[in-house]
C-alpha cells in the first residue's frame, strides 16, 4: 500500500513538471513574437494629395428657365402669348323699354296697359307675361319691374309715360300752321282731354295716361267711369247704355 502511494506521488510530480515546462516554453515563444512585431521599423508611404474641390457657382434664376416654361401641369407658362382665335361674344344691348298707357286695377287681377314700343299696339299685361324682350315681374301705381336677360330692370311709370305721350301728342296735333307739340314735361304737367284709349275685353276702352277728362264724360258713345281701388284710382270707358 505504501509503495502505491509513493508511486502515485511520483506520477503527480512528473505531471506538474511537464505542465510547467509546457507553460514556460509557450510563454517564451509569445514574448519572442511580441518583440519581433514591436521592433520592426515601418517606413511610411508618401501621402497622395487629393485634387481640390471645385468652387460652387452661385445660383442663377436664368438656369431654371426651362423648369418654368416646360411644366407638364401648366402648359400656358411660356413666353408665347396664346391668342384666342374665337372673338368674345358681343355684349347685348338692352332694347327700348315698353310704353305705358294705364292701369287696370278694379276688374279682377291687376293689369297694366303697355306697348312694346312707344306708339305701338297697346295690350293688357299681368305679372309673369312677356312683352318683347322683357318679362313683367311686378308693378304698382308708381313703378314697374321688368326682367331682361336675367337682369332686373326697375323704372318709374312716369319715365315710360313720357315716351308714350310724346307720340300721342304728336298724332293729335293738327297740321298746317299749328304750333309745335309741347315738350314731354309739359304733357305731364298740363294734362289734355285725350278721350278713350285702346279697346279692352268686354267692349270697353282703357283710359289713356295723363288724360284729364273728368269722370262721367260721354264721348263717342263711351262714358268714362272712375273707380277707387286698393292700388289707387283706376278708370275705364264703358259703352253708353
Amino acid at each position: 500500500m505504501k509503495r502505491k502511494l509513493i508511486l502515485l506521488n511520483l506520477v503527480l510530480v512528473a505531471l506538474l513538471v511537464a505542465v510547467g515546462a509546457r507553460y514556460w516554453r509557450v510563454n517564451g515563444e509569445a514574448r519572442l513574437r511580441e518583440r519581433n512585431v514591436l521592433n520592426v521599423t515601418v517606413n511610411p508611404e508618401k501621402a497622395v494629395m487629393l485634387p481640390p474641390v471645385p468652387a460652387l457657382a452661385p445660383v442663377s434664376a436664368v438656369a431654371y428657365i426651362d423648369v418654368a416654361q416646360k411644366m407638364l401641369f401648366a402648359r400656358d407658362r411660356n413666353p408665347n402669348v396664346i391668342i384666342d382665335a374665337t372673338p368674345p361674344p358681343p355684349v347685348p344691348i338692352m332694347p327700348a323699354l315698353p310704353g305705358f298707357y294705364g292701369l287696370m286695377t278694379g276688374f279682377g287681377d291687376p293689369g297694366i296697359i303697355l306697348s312694346e314700343r312707344a306708339g305701338g299696339p297697346q295690350k293688357i299685361y299681368r305679372a309673369g307675361d312677356t312683352i318683347g324682350a322683357f318679362k313683367l315681374l311686378a308693378f304698382d301705381n308708381r313703378k314697374i319691374v321688368l326682367d331682361w336677360d336675367g337682369e332686373k330692370v326697375e323704372r318709374r311709370l312716369d319715365e315710360l309715360i313720357v315716351k308714350a305721350l310724346v307720340q300721342s301728342a304728336a298724332s293729335n296735333t293738327p297740321t298746317g300752321g299749328a304750333a309745335a307739340a309741347p315738350p314731354a314735361a309739359q304733357v305731364i304737367t298740363n294734362p289734355l282731354p285725350l278721350g278713350p284709349g285702346a279697346e279692352i275685353p268686354g267692349g270697353n276702352r282703357a283710359c289713356q295716361a295723363n288724360d284729364s277728362t273728368p269722370g262721367g264724360t260721354v264721348t263717342g258713345g263711351m262714358k268714362k267711369v272712375e273707380v277707387q281701388g286698393m292700388f289707387g284710382k283706376s278708370c275705364v270707358w264703358e259703352p253708353v247704355k
